[in-house]
């Protein structure tokens, strides 16, 4: 047998010692307590909780066994007992047991809960301030970005959130800052960020922003449409579309016209049609594009007069880091299904339509019940189902949602978009210079209906563009993108972004100690403007 040399005998004890320190380091960092909203103990028929799929009675309340049988193979972790949860209909549950998975890189999935605050209870005016967002960007969604500080509607979103007790989106509510959140730089310029209105090569194949978007909902065309907006449909979706029970619409009607995101139901449709870190990875290439410059001078290789990164400090290094990042979507599972369990927006505008009508009597706050978007987004269904041809073209208070299905058959809170978002930005904060201007900053162009971008100049449109700000937008475009398809809570994606934010430190940290270049750490900045080093 042949003996090997001293050097790899070494190299392979310090890749154990390496690999055991952190193992070690993790475990001393331990886990932590998960509090919940206490809803689950509080309301005996589960009305503040997700159970999508399972059996429903007629006011979309699940049935009691059912959501028990859901709880024991939670508890339990065993597979057999996940395949006895009775099912509604045809739709499969999206991967319970996925939280439980052990990660050998990073941190465990019960970690890096530190940040976090639980979801608003089901009563509180927080979650009615934001079950009245979701419906503003809803009767909002075809409303141009360009047209937000003269179009009356928008301004009486503005007026409407900004009275809001509880609301917690930027305050003061200004046609500027609806829909948006407070991370430095999001606030600055057009909503919809730089990474997704700038061009860039894939392989060399040149790709510009524009996309495929569904048609707007519209009193003077008769093609654009959402979905849940009856009752019927509603019911159905709560119980995973029974045997027996049909959509009418096999899915929206897409516009011919590729667009780039022009208003909450492009950006919604954005986050829909995206597939984990392909956002993320295409600002890498575009922030690559902006030349050394753009890198951070913590950088060791900005300094070298004679060699390059490229495994390590380069490209290849840092979309290696993107790609690994899928794995925060195991804490995104164990805080959705171990934890939390909260329920979609889709799910509580049920319980708004119910009590509205008197079917049902629930503890929703009264300045919810009270708002005049509930007026609106009535007759923004009865539009759309008399269109369709469904609930006998009456309206109703349910939320509309850009997908046939609704919302994914997993709990809501946090948003594994938004743990995406919020690792992948960090990361790439980390690997850039985050004050660097954006070169060539664009703007949609007024008028052209999402076809053309026109240049963004500084001062008369806003603020310098820079790194950090477009990163942070873009984290919010893909994050709160969600809720403009209806799917999730501002909640959701906030708390998801620092628990991103938080995994991707954590695997920063472990990474450092792998790197043979003489490096000081990664500085970077939080989504609340704190720099944090690793």
């Amino acid at each position: 047998m042949e003996t090997l040399p001293t050097s790899l005998r070494q190299r392979l004890n310090e890749a154990a010692q390496i690999r055991e320190e952190a193992a070690r380091e993790e475990k001393r960092l331990g886990a932590f307590a998960h509090p919940d909203n206490g809803d689950e103990e509080l309301y005996p028929k589960k009305i503040g909780n997700f159970s999508k799929g399972l059996p429903h009675n007629d006011l979309g309340e699940v049935d009691r066994p059912a959501y028990n049988a859901l709880l024991r193979a939670l508890k339990s972790g065993n597979f057999a007992d996940a395949e006895a949860i009775p099912l509604g209909g045809r739709l499969r549950l999206l991967n319970p047991l996925g939280g439980l998975a052990f990660n050998i890189e990073g941190p465990d999935s019960p970690a890096t809960a530190t940040p976090m605050s639980p979801p608003p209870a089901f009563d509180s005016p927080q979650l009615a301030a934001q079950m009245a967002e979701l419906y503003w960007m809803a009767v909002c969604r075809d409303i141009p970005f360009t047209d937000y500080g003269s179009d009356p509607t928008i301004a009486a979103a503005v007026a409407d959130l900004g009275a809001f007790p509880g609301y917690e989106g930027p305050m003061p509510v200004t046609p500027q800052s609806l829909f948006r959140v407070n991370y430095p730089g999001v606030l600055d310029g057009p909503m919809v960020s730089q990474f997704l209105l700038q061009p860039f090569r894939y392989d060399g194949i040149p790709i510009e922003g524009r996309t495929r978007v569904p048609l707007p909902v519209s009193a003077t065309t008769d093609t654009g449409i959402d979905f849940l907006t009856s009752y019927d449909e509603w019911l159905a979706a709560q119980r995973g579309f029974p045997t027996g029970t049909t959509i009418a619409d096999p899915g929206p009607n897409f516009d011919p016209t590729l667009r780039y995101p022009r208003n909450v139901r492009a950006l919604g449709q954005n986050a829909g049609q995206d597939i984990i870190y392909s956002a993320y990875f295409r600002a890498a290439l575009i922030l690559s594009g902006f030349g050394a410059g753009a890198i951070d001078d913590g950088n060791p290789y900005q300094t070298s007069t004679k060699q390059t990164g490229f495994a390590t400090f380069g490209l290849a290094h840092l979309l290696t880091v993107i790609g690994s990042v899928h794995k925060a979507e195991r804490h995104t599972w164990y805080q959705k299904w171990n934890v939390h369990r909260f329920l979609r927006p889709e799910a509580f505008s049920g319980r708004v339509h119910n009590q509205k009508t008197g079917a049902a009597s629930y503890p929703i706050h009264q300045r919810l019940m009270n708002s005049p978007v509930l007026d609106r987004v009535f007759q923004y269904n009865q539009q759309v189902n008399q269109r369709r041809g469904i609930g006998g073209g009456q309206g109703t208070y349910l939320l509309p949602i850009l997908f046939p299905t609704g919302s994914p058959t997993h709990p809501s809170f946090p948003a594994g978009h938004a743990v995406s978002a919020g690792a992948c930005v960090s990361i790439l904060k980390a690997w850039f210079k985050e004050d660097f201007p954006i070169p060539n900053p664009v703007k949609l162009k007024t008028g052209s209906n999402g076809t053309e971008v026109e240049d963004y100049q500084v001062e008369v449109d806003g603020p310098q563009l820079t790194v950090v700000g477009e990163l942070n937008k873009l984290a919010h475009n893909l994050s709160l993108g969600r809720d403009m398809s209806g799917v999730h809570w501002r909640a959701d994606n906030i708390q998801g972004n620092r628990q991103g934010e938080e995994v991707a430190i954590r695997m920063l940290r472990e990474a450092r100690a792998t790197l043979p270049e003489p490096f000081g750490g990664f500085i970077f900045s939080r989504f609340d403007g704190a720099t944090v080093t690793v």
